[in-house]
């Protein structure tokens, strides 16, 4: 069957997905090209730290090790394990200097942690077909922004790529103290917004923060499959990109549809 023939045959079936008055997006890989983003933002760090070039031969060395500790600090922070505030110094101390643990060292590592974070909401890296997508969107439905992130950055993101004026409302889990897949942040968006479970859709990356999420609050969901992770769910829609999201949406038959 054809990619608009599948997507036809899940409209017929689910006429609910036919009249959403919200659309919530994640942000980091959905909207924002974070991946992108952060390679240039650690790539910018190092050039400018003599302290991670006399630990590091080169930039690709010091963020593969970046990497490694800072998904686990995000694994632990998501789990409630450690606050947000040791998440953003303890990634850096432990990728430039496990060995140090003095007020000194982890005061400067926090400082590397606010200049990576302020380089990275300068970047103006919107995913491909972004923009657009919102524009459409934001014609006929009330467009949200839910996300897991810092509140420094992620409303400079919106705002360095110019998608923030297609922006309703964001609701950031730093600012609320609970992280997705956690139901009572998207019920928390809800009572922000007005929006009702039935009437509301997700759009994500992330299997289980996005996707699961939503649908464990009773939301629908889309999934933006643009890394081809696993995922096997009860969300009826499983797309490659936005671009591909944008192409569906400009050329659907449907006419009470997306």
């Amino acid at each position: 069957m054809r990619f608009m023939s599948k997507i036809n045959a899940i409209f017929a079936e689910n006429s609910c997905f036919m009249t959403p008055k919200w659309i919530f997006f994640d942000l980091d890989d959905t909207l924002f090209d974070f991946s992108a983003a952060s390679l240039i933002s650690l790539r910018r760090l190092y050039k400018e730290s003599p302290e991670i070039q006399s630990r590091f031969p080169s930039s690709e060395a010091f963020i593969d090790e970046y990497h490694i500790h800072n998904k686990r600090m995000w694994e632990l922070h998501e789990s409630g394990q450690i606050t947000a505030d040791f998440l953003k110094g303890e990634r850096f101390r432990l990728t430039i200097a496990p060995e140090r643990n003095d007020e000194a060292t982890c005061k400067e590592m926090r400082r590397l942690n606010d200049r990576y974070l302020w380089l990275l909401g300068e970047c103006n890296t919107p995913m491909e077909g972004a923009k657009m997508l919102l524009e459409a969107l934001s014609k006929k439905y009330l467009i949200g922004v839910l996300t897991n992130g810092f509140t420094e950055v992620q409303y400079r993101k919106l705002r360095s790529t110019g998608l923030d004026r297609y922006i309703q409302r964001m609701v950031i889990s730093d600012e609320i103290g609970i992280q997705k897949p956690d139901p009572r942040l998207f019920r928390y968006a809800e009572q922000a917004t007005g929006a009702t479970p039935d009437s509301t859709i997700m759009i994500g990356d992330n299997p289980a923060n996005d996707i699961q999420g939503a649908i464990d609050a009773g939301w629908h969901a889309i999934y933006l499959d643009r890394k081809s992770k696993p995922f096997s769910s009860t969300s009826p829609l499983f797309l490659g990109n936005i671009k591909t999201l944008l192409d569906w949406r400009m050329h659907s038959e449907w006419e009470g549809g997306f």
